[in-house]
């Protein structure tokens, strides 16, 4: 009987220290993700705890967001210059000139102005082709939501670079 009540301590002391140790472990989460931004692109990463924009920022709000999305620091310099030049920082720009639609919506959206062509359903790409790098489904106006027109515009220099691209050649930005 007593073996039972001292197993059961035991087994509460040691899920209580596995607790303790998650708690810790989140508690250093964004530091690690720093270390691994950092070892990813030592040149290139500015810790929080460092960053500022410039006087000259365009569009100075969303360098932040960039930045805590995993930009590099050349890209969010770029950024700035491409979402002014395309939507002058409004999440809100439509373009109806440009000719994809998608579900009833017809042209480019968001800061970025990222085409509905990215979106639609193709052979190689039957849910989409951002819907497949992201993961998740998208309709024309998330692409209005700062974050994931953040993380659908990376998306697409990651896809550029791979293709031996600069990164902005869909914004004609190299």
């Amino acid at each position: 009987m007593i073996g039972v009540t001292v197993k059961k301590i035991v087994a509460l002391c040691v899920v209580s220290l596995i607790g303790l140790a998650s708690v810790a472990d989140a508690a250093s989460a964004p530091q690690k993700v720093e270390r691994y931004q950092m070892a990813q692109h030592p040149f290139d990463f500015v810790p929080a705890t460092k960053r500022s924009v410039p006087a000259w920022a365009k569009c100075p709000e969303l360098w932040d967001k960039l930045r805590d999305a995993g930009w590099l620091e050349k890209d969010v310099v770029k950024a700035d210059q491409i979402v002014w030049r395309e939507s002058r920082c409004n999440p809100l720009a439509h373009n109806k000139q440009d000719p994809n639609t998608v579900a009833g919506v017809k042209g480019s959206l968001g800061l970025f102005q990222i085409n509905l062509f990215w979106i639609q359903r193709t052979t190689y790409y039957p849910k989409g082709y951002l819907q497949t790098v992201l993961n998740r489904e998208l309709m024309p106006a998330d692409l209005f939501d700062v974050d994931i027109t953040v993380s659908a515009a990376q998306a697409l220099i990651v896809y550029d670079r791979a293709q031996g691209g600069c990164g902005w050649s869909a914004w004609l930005g190299c």
